[in-house]
């Protein structure tokens, strides 16, 4: 029998949506940037879009691999989650590489150019809890969900 001034230590009952809701809102998560008028007015295919995206996303990986969040990132490969978006040319691609350059402290990103033709394709931001910083710097390029 527990007397008033004993403490339980029986976890707190916990709603399973709510829990589900919390880890969503902290797993975390990679956000990838793709010009969409390379698909729409430069006539690329989805193939070579799909290319510079893991051109991309290998190379923050790599840059990344010694911050703990690409590192806890990699030891959950079931888990891995990402996010693709679309911005609309490579000025709006190149002003996020920009604002995520910017910040402080800045956000670890890779802006993937392809060469020989040293065109700026996408970007790909290192695994991240969804950061405040990221979020606006998406929100000024005008990047929004990739559509079909």
């Amino acid at each position: 029998m527990l007397s008033s001034d004993t403490v339980s230590l029986a976890p707190a009952a916990v709603n399973p949506a709510e829990q589900q809701e919390s880890d969503t809102l902290t797993s975390l998560v990679m956000q990838i940037v793709v010009r969409r008028d390379l698909l729409d007015a430069e006539g690329w295919g989805v193939g070579p879009l799909m290319a510079q995206v893991a051109h991309a996303t290998a190379a923050v990986l790599h840059e990344t691999r010694g911050l703990p969040e690409t590192q806890a990132y990699l030891e959950d490969l079931k888990n891995m989650r990402k996010a693709v978006l679309q911005t609309t040319n490579q000025a709006s691609l190149q002003k996020l590489s920009d604002l995520l350059s910017a910040s402080t402290p800045p956000v670890p990103h890779h802006l993937w150019i392809e060469q020989p033709e040293n065109v700026p394709t996408c970007i790909a931001i290192a695994p991240n809890r969804r950061d405040t910083r990221i979020k606006k710097a998406l929100d000024k390029s005008s990047s929004r969900l990739w559509k079909g």
